[in-house]
């Protein structure tokens, strides 16, 4: 056996780790590398992958540039782009700033887009260090005054013929902490030079109201020029995922009931990055098992990793036959390793789980009541069946937790003290 000897100088300890033979540690790392792996490309996975097509924007893309268009003539605008985390604001906001850009490009103007995150930089000098940067990357980071930057931006401009389009991402982040003067400033920019061809026009992002935030003389640039995100549908979620998986994934690598299930479990919060970050997570659940498809099973994974209600102590809360409603519930999902179970067999998984613990089951009406129950508290979304079912069936999914890990947890809950 080889050993690799640390010598601790201060504490004159000298310890022995046994060393494994660098093969099996080399195995490792090929059969890792060597694995299939349900992902073809990562990238359009990341929080700033922006597609070339943004499902279910449309409208505020069309309303972004009838704004933005006197820009092709050399009229400064501003707007206010709000909503939710997880509604496109930025992503849709890069997309149409590379195409406008683009386009002005093709007719002989030139505009230069600069998009910065305010909660990264969160004051007036950092904005400003940040478009000079754009310009000159060794423009110094210290050693200059905001008025004396906004000057050096003025000759950029000038000496390039070149309008400014700036995204001011999360915006309330620098009013917040150094208030509306820049964003005034920036909006008067044009004046300052005699209306020359050069302006600068503003797009603030943010999750908040912060027209608010703004004084009077530059409000009166942004209130009549506001757009808003307002939160995914369930459907709308569905196309985003479907998209990203067609573009992320291999073909035939995920099934259509796992994206229905991250589509269901998103659309509480209407939240596309929160969508994708279970797709990724999922997929990564996936290769761990070794699995040549992403199941249902793995998308409950990736939602109880990145956002989990279920915990023991709520579990302890629960009556003995919300328990054994929930079981029967782990069970079938289980069993069928499908996304959703429909209300009918686990009323009957439910009865046979009963027996199984010598209790007697309760009527219809009762379960019926232990499911809205738990539901109520989170563990178990209820949704209509739709076609193909007869009466008020309904589909039972578990948005939360594996359906093997929730039934270990309530068989060991339910098991008698030894």
């Amino acid at each position: 056996m080889r050993y690799l000897v640390i010598n601790f100088y201060h504490s004159g300890k000298i310890t022995f780790y046994p060393l494994r033979p660098l093969p099996a540690l080399m195995g490792i790392i090929e059969d890792e590398l060597s694995s299939t792996s349900v992902f073809k490309d990562l990238q359009p996975l990341d929080f700033d992958y922006v597609p070339a097509d943004l499902p279910h924007r449309d409208d505020q893309l069309r309303r972004l540039t009838q704004l933005f268009k006197p820009l092709l003539s050399g009229m400064p605008q501003n707007a206010v782009i709000r909503g939710p985390v997880g509604t496109g604001k930025t992503a849709m906001a890069k997309f149409f700033c590379h195409s406008l850009t683009s386009i002005a490009r093709q007719q002989g103007r030139h505009i230069e887009y600069v998009h910065i995150n305010c909660r990264k930089r969160s004051t007036d000098s950092l904005i400003l260090i940040a478009i000079l940067t754009h310009f000159d990357p060794r423009f110094p980071d210290r050693g200059f005054s905001v008025q004396e930057m906004q000057q050096i931006l003025r000759t950029n401009l000038q000496r390039r013929g070149a309008q400014l389009l700036l995204v001011l991402d999360e915006v309330d982040a620098l009013l917040k902490k150094s208030g509306p003067n820049l964003v005034y400033s920036l909006t008067r920019f044009s004046d300052e030079v005699q209306k020359t061809e050069n302006p600068v026009s503003l797009i603030l992002i943010s999750q908040h109201d912060v027209l608010g935030k703004l004084d009077e003389a530059t409000l009166s640039t942004f209130r009549r020029n506001l757009l808003l995100c307002e939160k995914y549908s369930r459907d709308a979620l569905r196309d985003i995922v479907h998209q990203r998986v067609d573009l992320a994934f291999h073909p035939h690598t995920i099934r259509e009931d796992s994206l229905d299930l991250i589509a269901d479990i998103a659309s509480e919060w209407g939240d596309a990055r929160f969508a994708i970050e279970i797709l990724w997570k999922a997929g990564v659940a996936a290769d761990e098992h070794r699995s040549p498809q992403v199941v249902p099973e793995h998308v409950r994974a990736a939602k109880a990793e990145t956002y989990s209600v279920v915990t023991e102590t709520k579990l302890k809360n629960l009556e003995k036959h919300q328990l054994l409603t929930l079981l029967a519930i782990a069970k079938r999902l289980q069993k069928d390793g499908s996304a959703y179970a429909i209300t009918g067999e686990v009323e009957k998984t439910y009865a046979i789980t009963c027996e199984e613990y010598h209790e007697e089951p309760r009527a219809h009406t009762t379960f019926w009541t232990y499911l809205k129950e738990i539901e109520l508290a989170g563990f178990i979304t209820l949704k209509p069946s739709g076609k193909g079912q007869l009466g008020s069936t309904q589909l039972i999914s578990l948005p939360d937790i594996p359906a093997e890990a929730l039934r270990e947890k309530l068989e060991s809950l339910l098991a008698p003290p030894s």
